[in-house]
């Protein structure tokens, strides 16, 4: 992001806000579908808004601003939850397929951009979103604890004493997968996803293949 910033400010800043938006959109997912399941906790501590710094926080936006990498926080209560274990299932999945949502609707107007000759920068835009937001689904989506396929993996099946175990361990799993990607080809499984994505759309748009 830093050689970015020098070289290409206006990328930088394309790359910034998608970065920042995602994150707070898959937090206001959680946010609502926790206040949808009956927990007004969201609405107490200030979370049902577009502020950034509420759901991320000052130091996850510098992170985000000079080296691309940021999370957020949502703060439920899952014994208010109406659905108790299958509440926990839909506040976490919430998230995640807001990200899935992102991704369809950036790479349709990735497809339409290319397909109307609009200028490079704005394809260019659609596809860094549509990228981002495979990432941060396909990530958020991995069954370990803290993300929140785990959540949606323990809610599911009901783990019992191993999903309690495996909590006891905190964010160690997910560091362990990070490393394990960092290493491996995710992201070349996010730009297969984001590619399968966009050849759905061609097919489906009008002039499309």
């Amino acid at each position: 992001m830093l050689e970015l910033l020098q070289t290409d400010p206006l990328a930088w800043a394309a790359v910034f806000f998608a970065v920042v938006a995602s994150i707070v959109l898959h937090e206001l997912g959680h946010a609502l579908a926790a206040t949808w399941e009956g927990d007004d906790t969201p609405r107490l501590r200030g979370h049902l808004t577009w502020n950034p710094v509420v759901h991320m926080g000052w130091m996850s936006i510098g992170l985000a601003a000079f080296f691309g990498i940021a999370w957020g926080l949502t703060p439920v209560n899952p014994h208010r939850f109406r659905h108790r274990r299958w509440g926990d299932v839909i506040v976490a999945a919430a998230g995640p397929a807001v990200n899935l949502g992102l991704a369809i609707m950036a790479t349709a107007l990735l497809e339409l951009s290319i397909m109307s000759n609009a200028p490079e920068k704005i394809a260019n835009f659609w596809w860094i979103v549509a990228l981002l937001n495979v990432a941060l689904f396909l990530l958020n989506m991995i069954p370990v604890p803290p993300l929140d396929g785990f959540t949606v993996l323990d809610g599911s099946l009901n783990m019992g004493e191993l999903g309690r175990w495996l909590r006891t361990l905190g964010s160690w799993p997910m560091l362990f997968v990070l490393v394990l990607l960092s290493r491996g080809g995710f992201f070349s499984v996010v730009a297969d996803g984001t590619n399968l994505l966009r050849l759905v759309w061609s097919f489906v748009l009008p002039g499309g293949a």
